[in-house]
């Protein structure tokens, strides 16, 4: 018998391991599904209640789409090596499929743990590659080669196909979900909700002529993005979606306009396609530093970084009573939606490690919990960026009023998620903002000749 492991690649198209995983069933024996609740995931800092719900909605679609094709999913509650050694005792299983994946510390410990303990018993454990992000030893295009390949190259897909004759029988014990445990917090109202039918819904939105030509004008503010972003992210994270399978939908899109005959419009789109995959280039840069540069999640690069944590400053800032409006009402709004922008995430963590002086890891880890959307490496990427704690040349420091003044200019955005601003109840900044900018830029251009990484 084969099993085959789920973690963040919660769907079955361009999924690679199900793909060998069946074409294999007949040397290596019949495939169980699983995915596995695993209490020490659950329980590390990074993880909220709304990941958790919302892998949850995503674990009830993938289980649909293996029922649609003759499968199921089998779910278990456990740490992940002994899980699959209760599995092994019970089946003997021989082959073990899952993606290799670029991720925190404790679920790269994880994996490494699941390594160890397959070949301890002779379980032949597959791990491979996707996004086109290289481990040591393996291949990596560049990138404009894997998208001229995910344009063209057909994607594996078994929808509308019966594979039962693959499946393993279907273990006679199924999982309670209400056994498994809570992640801290609460779930966030107005939060996306989880599933492949889900994010089909949104990028169908998303990819038409209008929407993409807007894109580029959309990402800045607040006030936009929520409707012109495609905000693919958290399905992009869990793997929900491909990142060729994205590609491929812009691909249909630049096609289909191009097939409409208006020069004018064609131009237009063709610009905002490639505005859009410059960003996917991006996640992908982000995906293998972090793949290169695990210390990213925990090491200090500089001797003098800020360690002392102003408890009543993180206070403040995480609550949204800073006394800066803009900052307060993306704090806001973020608690609500579990989303922002990448300008307003930038000028979140700007605000609070370069202005309130606060050190990027509270900060980081905070924010993990608060992203829907938390991938790892391009969460550390990016706070490590705009905290001015990594080795990107540029210093980039967002000043919170002059963000209001060029993203929120009629004050919209701030009326409707910091209903309390203008009011007495309303706290008056907790620092002033040319000296707290000037003091923080000064600090950093000081802790950047100290280079320890």
């Amino acid at each position: 018998m084969q099993v085959l492991w789920f973690k963040r690649d919660l769907r079955l198209s361009d999924h690679l391991p199900l793909f060998e995983a069946m074409r294999n069933a007949k040397h290596h024996g019949l495939v169980l599904p699983l995915y596995i609740h695993e209490p020490s995931q659950i329980a590390d800092a990074h993880t909220a209640r709304q990941h958790q719900l919302f892998v949850h909605e995503c674990l009830d679609d993938l289980q649909q789409q293996l029922v649609d094709v003759g499968g199921y999913l089998h779910e278990e509650l456990g740490e992940a090596v002994e899980v699959l050694a209760a599995l092994h005792a019970q089946f003997k299983f021989t082959h073990l499929w899952a993606h290799q994946e670029t991720t925190q510390l404790t679920q790269y410990q994880r994996d490494q743990a699941v390594a160890a303990w397959c070949k301890s018993m002779g379980v032949v454990f597959t791990e491979l590659p996707q996004n086109n992000v290289q481990r040591a030893g393996g291949e990596k295009l560049n990138f404009q080669t894997y998208l001229d390949r995910a344009a063209q190259e057909e994607i594996k897909n078994p929808t509308g196909r019966n594979l039962n004759v693959f499946f393993a029988p279907k273990p006679p014990v199924e999982l309670n979900r209400a056994t498994v445990p809570h992640a801290a917090g609460v779930d966030k109202p107005l939060r996306m909700k989880g599933g492949r039918v889900q994010a089909r819904a949104v990028a169908t939105q998303f990819f038409t002529p209008a929407k993409l030509k807007s894109y580029p004008f959309s990402i800045s503010s607040p006030l936009k993005a929520w409707n012109g972003c495609s905000r693919l992210s958290p399905y992009l994270a869990y793997g929900v979606v491909s990142d060729r399978e994205v590609l491929q939908k812009l691909n249909a899109l630049v096609n289909t306009v191009h097939g409409q005959g208006d020069a004018g419009l064609i131009a237009k789109v063709e610009d905002a396609a490639r505005f859009y995959v410059d960003r996917l280039i991006w996640r992908q840069g982000y995906l293998q530093q972090f793949e290169n540069h695990v210390v990213l999640e925990t090491d200090a690069f500089y001797s003098n970084e800020p360690s002392e944590t102003k408890h009543e400053f993180l206070a403040a800032w995480q609550q949204g009573r800073t006394g800066f409006a803009y900052v307060d009402a993306c704090q806001r709004y973020l608690q609500q939606t579990g989303w922002l922008n990448m300008r307003a995430r930038a000028t979140l963590v700007s605000f609070a490690c370069v202005q309130l002086g606060l050190p990027w890891q509270p900060v980081a880890l905070y924010l993990a919990q608060q992203f829907l959307d938390f991938e790892p490496a391009i969460h550390y990427g990016q706070v490590r960026i705009a905290s001015g704690t990594s080795h990107f040349s540029q210093m980039l420091v967002y000043d919170p009023l002059k963000q209001q003044a060029e993203q929120d200019p009629k004050g919209e955005f701030v009326k409707r998620w910091l209903p309390e601003f203008g009011t007495a109840d309303y706290p008056a900044p907790i620092v002033d903002n040319t000296e707290s900018l000037k003091q923080g830029k000064a600090r950093l251009h000081a802790m950047r000749q100290n280079r320890l990484l």
